[in-house]
Parts: C-alpha cells; sequence; structure tokens
C-alpha cells in the first residue's frame, strides 16, 4: 500500500470531526504552498482566497455563489484556525456522541451558510455599512451553531477551565453578547456572522425537538463528494410532549453524564452510560 493509500485508509476512517479538523488545516496551508510556487516562479499575484471568500458584494456573489459557503474553510491565519478547532472538537464531540455524524455535519454547515446571509443581508441593509469594501472568510459560524446547539439541547452541561466548571448557557450568553457589542468596533461582518451561525443553532434545536429535519442536501452533497453509497435514511422524530417526571429524571441523568464527559473526558463513561447517551440521541 502506497503512501497516498494509506493517507487515504486513514483519513476515511477517521470520525467526521476529525475528518472536518483536517480538511480545515488542509485548507488553510494549500494558499501559503501557492503562494510560495507563485513568488518562485515569478508570476503575477494572484489570490486563491478571492475564489472561496464571501463578498456583500451581489455582482461577486453572482460570479461566484459557492462563497456562500466555502469562505467557511480558510482562516486568516493561525490563531483564528486554532481557536475555532479547539471550540469545535469540545462542543463537537458532545453532539457527535449525542446526534451522531449527520446531525453533525447539518449544523456545521447550515451555521456557515446562516453566518453568511447574515452578513450578506447585514452589509447590504444597514447604512454603516454603505459604500464598505469587504469579504470575509473563518469557520467561526459554523462553530458557533454546534456550540450554541449543545447549549441549547443541555444549558447545564459545564466546561471546566483552570478549577472552575462553567455552564455552557453562561458561557454562549457571553459569547453572543460580546459578539453584539463589538459590531462597532472592529470586524463588524464576522461578529454579525458568529450571530448568525448562533441563530442557526439555536433554530435548529427548535425544530429537531419538534419532530422536524431539513438539511438533508448537506448530506445528500457530502456523500457525492466523498463517494459514499450510503442511502440517507430520514429519522422520524416525535414530536415534543410535555415534560412528565420520568422525562426530568432522564435529562438529570444526561447531565450527570455530560457533566463527566465534561471533566474526564467520553473514555471515561461506563458502557450503561454510553447506551443511555446513545438512546438519548436516537430519542
Amino acid at each position: 500500500m502506497g503512501l497516498i493509500d494509506r493517507l487515504k485508509y486513514n483519513f476515511i476512517n477517521l470520525d467526521i470531526l476529525q475528518k472536518i479538523i483536517i480538511i480545515m488545516i488542509i485548507f488553510f496551508v494549500f494558499p501559503y504552498l501557492i503562494n510560495t510556487i507563485i513568488f518562485l516562479f515569478n508570476l503575477s499575484e494572484f489570490s486563491v482566497i478571492n475564489l472561496f471568500d464571501v463578498s456583500p458584494n451581489l455582482i461577486d456573489l453572482l460570479y461566484k455563489p459557492w462563497s456562500l459557503i466555502t469562505y467557511g474553510f480558510f482562516h486568516s491565519d493561525l490563531w483564528h484556525l486554532t481557536g475555532n478547532m479547539i471550540i469545535l472538537y469540545l462542543s463537537g464531540s458532545v453532539v457527535l456522541n449525542l446526534f451522531g455524524s449527520e446531525r453533525l455535519i447539518k449544523i456545521f454547515v447550515l451555521g456557515i451558510l446562516y453566518g453568511s446571509l447574515a452578513y450578506l443581508i447585514s452589509y447590504n441593509l444597514f447604512p454603516a455599512f454603505n459604500n464598505i469594501k469587504s469579504s470575509m472568510i473563518g469557520s467561526s459560524a459554523g462553530v458557533m451553531a454546534v456550540f450554541i446547539f449543545l447549549a441549547s439541547y443541555s444549558p447545564n452541561y459545564s466546561f471546566r477551565i483552570l478549577t472552575f466548571n462553567f455552564k455552557i448557557i453562561y458561557i454562549a450568553s457571553f459569547l453572543i453578547l460580546l459578539d453584539v457589542i463589538q459590531i462597532p468596533s472592529g470586524n463588524s461582518g464576522g461578529h454579525i456572522a458568529h450571530l448568525g451561525g448562533a441563530f442557526s443553532g439555536y433554530f435548529f434545536h427548535k425544530k429537531m425537538i419538534r419532530g422536524d429535519d431539513y438539511g438533508n442536501w448537506i448530506i445528500s452533497f457530502y456523500n457525492f463528494i466523498f463517494k459514499r453509497k450510503v442511502k440517507f435514511k430520514k429519522r422520524n422524530y416525535t414530536r415534543k410532549t410535555p415534560v412528565s417526571r420520568k422525562d426530568t429524571i432522564v435529562q438529570k441523568k444526561i447531565d450527570m453524564i455530560l457533566d463527566k464527559i465534561s471533566k474526564s473526558g467520553y473514555d471515561s463513561l461506563t458502557k450503561k452510560e454510553k447506551e443511555t447517551l446513545f438512546k438519548a440521541g436516537k430519542s
């Protein structure tokens, strides 16, 4: 087995969260490699990112409609990439274990899409952005969608920071408030996109508990790109009913398990606890 075949094999056997992180790293490095080639051959200046970043200019959007999503696969610097991937891993691993890869993909991609739409609408609606040339890259809106989805589903889930435990609902509220108050101070488009992603995560959760499922086109496209011959099976979700005492007890168990994951990691769970999480993700 050659090197390329081994790399393909290893990539295929990663879970979807690991695949997303690897893809983000590849797309971060790729423009720099192209820039090096351009420099060595003394070619005219050309930016690969310009083909994929999203702009509020509607004419630009006509020429590259794919930018509404592709902007989310590039990052401006290493810190931008690292910060997003850390938050995505911390929240995405829980979502993946609870709800599976299909929902994680949907939430992440829809977050990126809602982020670009929020950015596009705001820059064409509010007078503050008149005559401002702007473009945007980064997966923050998708990361925010995953984070807010988890906060909506389990507001009592905690992250341990140094020696303190912070409930995700407080962290999420702080991040949203921070984005709102920072819109006038710089990177307005980025903060607006974050809010669009946050709304997407919240909205996806609300749709899910009502028994609605959307975003299946994302799974179909994903399967097409990676040539996976897996037929998408639509799940039938029951509509949310008034919370019974039994449901309350089950939710308390879920919160305790999520708290254990935040402190010791998923591998620390017992077989019974993992089964409880699996059943909760299917309900």
